[in-house]
């Protein structure tokens, strides 16, 4: 994790504020996902390999297991530090604990607003966060983290062997990957998911957002200060992809990190029109 930060502030991309914020970060949710206790539902509720199979997720998003006590019990440590970061993340953070005490927000409703994909509640708090219009989706999305990837953990295994790769988003839950890889001698491809953070298979030759095939409306261009990294852009859709080859990069893949270290070709991809359909892993 160490050399990854240190990779991302040599980019100079990013405020150093956001950086530190993240490294602090990072442990906390490390360690509250191996003692989170989401329920797992029972595989009679969940959806059948013949749905799976269709392209259903085994639990649509606003089911999918979770561990809200303690998501509720993560949202004020985090509070306190984005409040330590300094600079506008701290202004953010006085105002969102103002708004806490007076009753304005109440964090257990971010939570479930999330849950639920609601955009309403954090795209009020943009607007009255102008410095840092991400801050409440950063909290919900951090707090909730390690319950959603422990559950995602445990109903990996069930993901039928062979299931077959046509649509983009994750057999689990439904939501699309923010970042994808490549692994293994065959170069076989992966996706990210943007909300529970389970690693899928994917087309090698496709959009993961509106599952384009056809190579003539899929590009890619690289950089040469960023080896090993490709951005696939759709003109289907116009969204782009990054994707990591570590068939050729000698590191350990730390996706949530990763996308932070090539924040730079999201800017280029971005001024080429095209979008990005995800939020990072951080809710940023």
């Amino acid at each position: 994790m160490e050399d990854k930060l240190a990779e991302i502030r040599g980019t100079d991309m990013l405020p150093e504020e956001l950086v530190a914020l993240v490294e602090r970060v990072q442990p906390v949710l490390i360690e509250a996902r191996d003692a989170a206790r989401p329920v797992i539902p029972d595989p009679a509720i969940c959806a059948s390999v013949e749905a799976m199979f269709a392209g259903s997720p085994m639990i649509l998003r606003e089911n999918f297991p979770h561990d809200l006590d303690q998501a509720l019990r993560l949202f004020p440590i985090l509070l306190d530090l984005l409040a330590g970061a300094g600079g506008t993340a701290a202004q953010a953070a006085d105002t969102l604990r103002a708004a806490i005490a007076a009753g304005e927000l109440d964090p257990a409703e971010a939570l479930r607003a999330l849950l639920a994909g609601n955009e309403d509640l954090f795209t009020a708090w943009r607007k009255r966060l102008p410095e840092s219009p991400r801050a409440l989706d950063f909290l919900a999305t951090s707090s909730l983290w390690p319950g959603l990837n422990a559950a995602a953990q445990a109903l990996a295994p069930r993901v039928p062997e062979n299931l077959p790769h046509q649509h983009g988003h994750c057999p689990l839950c439904g939501s699309l990957p923010y970042i994808t890889l490549l692994r293994e001698k065959e170069g076989l491809r992966f996706g990210v998911c943007s909300f529970c953070g389970f690693e899928h298979r994917l087309r090698r030759l496709c959009c993961p957002y509106c599952d384009e095939g056809d190579t003539a409306k899929l590009k890619i261009f690289r950089v040469g200060e960023y080896p090993g990294v490709t951005v696939g852009v759709c003109e289907t859709c116009s969204m782009y992809v990054k994707t990591l080859d570590f068939r050729t990069l000698d590191k350990t893949p730390l996706p949530a990190l990763d996308d932070m270290a090539t924040v730079a070709l999201d800017v280029l991809a971005q001024s080429q029109g095209y979008k990005r359909p995800t939020l990072s892993a951080w809710g940023f």
